[in-house]
This record gives structure tokens, C-alpha cells and sequence, in this order.
């Protein structure tokens, strides 16, 4: 082929980039990672500044993917040059590289996004010490979704909320108790909140009129719900034995009648970690007094050697007349046979009992102990619509003896369909 030919050809390909419609520009940059979306500007005047005004800024390990050395220096003079140049509003900003350290440029770029109508902040600081979030955060009035992990958080006396934000992610976060109730309580619109280790906080205050989905972790020592007539889905994971901490008389706020009085729309409730041992302190009843009316699906992470935590289960399951999915996943870390008698007569006594809206079952790292299979057996002679039952033995010990005795087992469903995975 002549250079002349070639020539040709090149300029024909390069027309057709050039003269892509606006739209399919944009798909393209969106798709790009922001490093290479810069790097468009060298194929023609029309593509130069194209990637100026690009709505969603990203800056993570793919920035500096090509960079043997200094990824954090080099990562600053991106974000710097993207910010000097960028045009237009700016929807969302999200930095998340593991080998960024807090830094005070981050203050600039706040302070710089503060003027731009961000909707969206994205702030992961994985390495070194919390990020002090600068004041000029709190003046981001368009933002919808805030994401903070790694930073220290202290509440401006002048702020006055975030009036549009729905949704709030804060994680390994230090803040004041009264600073985290005063934030909360200054975003009317928040729909989706989640709170995981923050530091310094051991009672967590709630009280949202719009809030419907929640996830709190961490080592607290209580959570207490306000009102929250919006809540569908709440998530409550206690990483400490705080539940040793307590004796059987001490009241604990999150009791189950306060719960659920507190909670009228909950329709998802995952309690991880130790918070099902927390709910079970004290005298369990056998049914609210408040029925969870919409309540249609629970997890629990329960220990099969305490009674206490499985009668919470039983009054969680009898009260929730639209519960259809109940999912058992193995907190304790071997199982105890010196209670196997008890057990058996306990199982006896609430066998009488009948769980007509429960559909399906998961139990997940069992050993294969009497308790658990005691359990199981319950469940299948208990739930006359049950559809499904799915187990997921923590090693194969013990399966095979597992799954005859429960093929043996009577069941109230004929359509029971047992399942080992």
C-alpha cells in the first residue's frame, strides 16, 4: 500500500472520530477511566476539551495504574490538573486509592467542589491518619449522597444541614456523639443511612422521619430508635460481646417491644454479629406485643447452644404474621452437647406451635450437632407451607449423618424440598 494510500485512511478513520455525535462522545468518556478520558484531548480539536465537562470525576488505583513510583504525588497533580481545567457542574467526585494519605490538598478540592453543585462526595482515605473534614464541606448544598471513610468529623456551628442529601455512608469515622445526632437530624430528606465502627460513639441515637434502610456496626453498646415511621429495612450488627456486659436484670433500649413499636413499616431485619444475643437479654416473651406486621424476611447470626437467643428467634418468627423468609447463619464457633436433654425437651414442649407463613429456610455453618439438627427438625415439622429448606455445613463432617436424619424426619409441608450446598 502507497503512503499516499495510508494517508487517506488515517484521515478518513480520524473524520469519523471527529464526527461522532456529542452523545456518543459522552458514552465513551463516561467509560473511560478519568486518566484516559484526559488522554482523548490528542485525537482532534473537537475531542481536545471534550473530556472538561465530564459530570463524573473518579480518581482511584487506575489513575496511577502506570505509575512505578510516587502514586500519591502523582495522583495530587491529576486531581489538580482535572479540577484547573474542568468545566461545567460536577455530579459526583469519588477519590478511593489505597495509597492516598490525607493530605491538605484534599481541602482545596472541597473547596473548589463546594462552588461546582456537586450532588455526590466520595471521600475513602485508607492510608495514615483521619482526614479533618475542612468546613467547606458543609457548605455543598446540592449534595444527594455523601460517603466518608477515614476522617475525622466535626460539625460547624454555623451548618445548618444538609437539605437535599437521601443518602449517608460513614465509616471508621471519628465524631462526637452530638455531632453525629446533629448531623442526622439536619437532613430531612435521608433515605439511606450507614453507620459502621465509628470512633469514640458507643450509643447510637436515631430519630428519621424519612429514613428507609439502615446499617449500623460496630462496638456500640446500644442503639436506640425514635420514631421512624419510613424504616423498611434495617440492619443491626453488635461486633463486641457487649451482652456479657449486662446482667438479666439491666433493661437494654433496643428491646424487642421497643423495636418493633419504634419500627411499624420494618420489613427486613438482619441482626449480625452479637445483636441477636443483645435482644435476647432478659425475659423473652412468646409474642410481641406489637406484631411486625410487615415484616417479611429476618437473618439472624444466632448461637444453637442458647436457648435464650433461639426463643428470640421463636417470638420473632410467632409475631410476624407476612414473614415468609427466615435465614440462620452460625455464630458460635464449635457446638456444646452437655445440654442435648434439655434441648430435646424444650423442642417438645414448643413443637405445638404453628408457623403457617414461614417459606423458606437457610442455615448456614453448622457442624452437624444434635442442637442444630434439633433445630432443623423443628423447622420442618413446624412450617406446614414450607417450600424450601437450603443447609451449608461449615466442613462436610457430619453431612451425610445430617441428611438422613433429616430425610427421616417428619415434615408439615409436603412440598419441603431439602437442600445441602
Amino acid at each position: 500500500m502507497r503512503i499516499s494510500q495510508v494517508s487517506v485512511r488515517m484521515t478518513n478513520e480520524f473524520d469519523v472520530i471527529s464526527n461522532l455525535p456529542g452523545y456518543i462522545m459522552d458514552q465513551i468518556l463516561s467509560g473511560l477511566p478519568i486518566k484516559e478520558a484526559v488522554r482523548t484531548s490528542i485525537l482532534s480539536r473537537k475531542w481536545r476539551y471534550k473530556w472538561s465537562s465530564l459530570p463524573v470525576l473518579v480518581f482511584d488505583e487506575q489513575c496511577t495504574e502506570d505509575s512505578f513510583s510516587q502514586p500519591h504525588q502523582n495522583l495530587v497533580k491529576i486531581i489538580d490538573k482535572v479540577l484547573l481545567l474542568h468545566i461545567g457542574p460536577i455530579q459526583k467526585f469519588k477519590l478511593s486509592h489505597k495509597e492516598f494519605c490525607a493530605t491538605s490538598d484534599i481541602d482545596h478540592w472541597i473547596l473548589r467542589l463546594s462552588r461546582a453543585s456537586v450532588e455526590e462526595i466520595v471521600l475513602d482515605i485508607w492510608n495514615g491518619q483521619f482526614y479533618k473534614i475542612p468546613t467547606s464541606l458543609f457548605n455543598c448544598q446540592d449534595l444527594i449522597h455523601l460517603e466518608l471513610y477515614g476522617c475525622l468529623v466535626k460539625i460547624p456551628s454555623t451548618f445548618e444541614g444538609f437539605k437535599n442529601l437521601e443518602s449517608l455512608d460513614l465509616q471508621f469515622i471519628e465524631l462526637s456523639p452530638d455531632g453525629l445526632e446533629a448531623l442526622i437530624s439536619s437532613c430531612p430528606l435521608l433515605k439511606h443511612l450507614i453507620l459502621n465502627n465509628l470512633v469514640g460513639i458507643t450509643q447510637v441515637n436515631l430519630e428519621a422521619s424519612n429514613l428507609e434502610w439502615l446499617d449500623v456496626q460496630g462496638a456500640f453498646q446500644d442503639v436506640a430508635f425514635g420514631v421512624m415511621n419510613s424504616l423498611k429495612s434495617v440492619t443491626v450488627g453488635f461486633s463486641d460481646d457487649i451482652a456479657n456486659k449486662h446482667g438479666p436484670d439491666n433493661a437494654n433500649t433496643i428491646s424487642l417491644h421497643k423495636l418493633f413499636q419504634n419500627l411499624p413499616k420494618i420489613q427486613s431485619l438482619k441482626l449480625e454479629n452479637y445483636s441477636l444475643k443483645y435482644l435476647a437479654i432478659g425475659n423473652v416473651p412468646q409474642t410481641l406485643p406489637i406484631e411486625p406486621l410487615h415484616l417479611n424476611y429476618l437473618f439472624t447470626c444466632i448461637d444453637f447452644n442458647s436457648v435464650e437467643e433461639i426463643l428470640t428467634v421463636i417470638c420473632l418468627i410467632r409475631s410476624s404474621p407476612q414473614l415468609k423468609q427466615v435465614d440462620f447463619q452460625n455464630r458460635a464457633k464449635d457446638q456444646q452437647t452437655t445440654r442435648i436433654g434439655t434441648m430435646a425437651d424444650f423442642w417438645e414442649d414448643h413443637g405445638v406451635c404453628c408457623l403457617e407463613q414461614v417459606q423458606v429456610v437457610s442455615v448456614g455453618g453448622i457442624f452437624g450437632s444434635e442442637l442444630e439438627l434439633e433445630l432443623m427438625k423443628f423447622m420442618l415439622t413446624s412450617l406446614p407451607n414450607l417450600q424450601k429448606m437450603t443447609i451449608q455445613p461449615n466442613s462436610t463432617c457430619g453431612e451425610g449423618k445430617l441428611l438422613r436424619e433429616l430425610l427421616r424426619s417428619r415434615r408439615a409441608s409436603t412440598q419441603a424440598e431439602v437442600i445441602f450446598i
